[in-house]
């Protein structure tokens, strides 16, 4: 069981997130406000971070390479999840672990999370 942190805006995806990596067996902490990111990773201590690309105040490209270039944050993994076309994500430099396309299937989802958490 890891400590897994989400960032979904949608309340609806956050949910379907949030319940099928508790299924996993995994302890799930979500949030929609980018703005209580990096608290949240104070107090919450993430083993992997899945977080939207598109959210209401920011972009989740941006977040990433943010914590990507933190001493504190570098090593927890970050998967993207986006409903932006594939040409489109790369527009910006993606310094994620993992970038996957919504919808996704759960058995993805579930192979990409327990991939992520056995290289971190």
């Amino acid at each position: 069981m890891a400590k897994i942190l989400v960032l979904e805006n949608d309340a609806g995806n956050a949910n379907v997130l949030h319940l099928e990596l508790t299924e996993q067996l995994h302890q799930v902490k979500t949030i929609s406000d980018a703005a209580l990111l990096k608290k949240t990773i104070d107090q919450f201590q993430p083993e992997l971070i899945v977080m939207d690309i598109l959210l209401d105040q920011c972009d989740g490209r941006q977040l990433c390479f943010d914590l990507k270039r933190s001493v504190k944050t570098a090593h927890i993994p970050i998967l993207l999840i986006t409903a932006m076309l594939e040409s489109q994500i790369y527009t910006v430099p993606i310094v994620a672990d993992k970038v996957m396309l919504k919808p996704f299937d759960y058995d993805e989802l579930a192979r990409t999370v327990n991939s992520l958490l056995a290289t971190s």
